[in-house]
């Protein structure tokens, strides 16, 4: 397990380059044994993960049981969390920063943190009806675009990339990750 040692400076680092702080960087333990234990995040996301996963198909019609949906989602969480960094795996070599691929996963691994702390809030207050539907669409559209700028500024400072450059590794990512909810959506039947 992740002890506090870890977790507060790897979260510090996730926050500093929230803030757009570049040297958010110095905070993770960029090495191989780092890159694996940042994977660890999972555990640490799980929780607000499965409630992200519950407020989206509390809006479906599903026909799966809780065994089969529990079952789902707990595969494509672990497939979430595996297909991006492997993807990146051939992709970095490709645009010459294979020596910054270790220490891009363990901000990204981090950085989800950061974004679920912005994403479940607004999520859930856009769920529970009490805004106005434009306001609630609003705020789930504000808080995703957040994200996509921090996800945006962390693979620009990790990768050392281009704006543009960076916006294209986050397309992949956000490609590969409606590909991984699509399968799961289709697996419990969610419509």
């Amino acid at each position: 397990m992740l002890t506090l040692a870890e977790i507060g400076p790897a979260l510090y680092g996730a926050w500093r380059l929230a803030l757009f702080d570049p040297s958010g960087m110095r905070y993770f333990d960029r090495s191989l044994h780092g890159f694996w234990r940042s994977f660890r995040v999972a555990v640490l996301a799980a929780v607000p993960a499965a409630l992200l996963v519950w407020i989206h198909l509390s809006g479906l019609r599903v026909d799966a049981g809780p065994p089969r949906i529990l079952a789902a989602e707990t595969i494509f969480y672990i497939i979430g969390w595996v297909a991006f960094p492997l993807a990146m795996f051939y992709v970095a070599p490709l645009i010459d920063r294979a020596d910054h691929y270790l220490g891009f996963i363990v901000a990204y691994n981090w950085a989800s943190l950061i974004q679920l702390a912005v994403l479940l809030p607004a999520y859930g207050l856009a769920a529970s009806r009490i805004l106005p539907p434009g306001a609630s669409d609003a705020l789930s559209f504000a808080a995703w675009g957040a994200v996509l700028v921090y996800e945006w500024f962390v693979v620009r400072t990790a990768l050392e990339l281009p704006g543009l450059a960076a916006a294209g590794i986050v397309l992949l990512d956000v490609i590969l990750s409606l590909i991984v909810d699509g399968f799961a959506d289709a697996l419990v039947h969610a419509t």
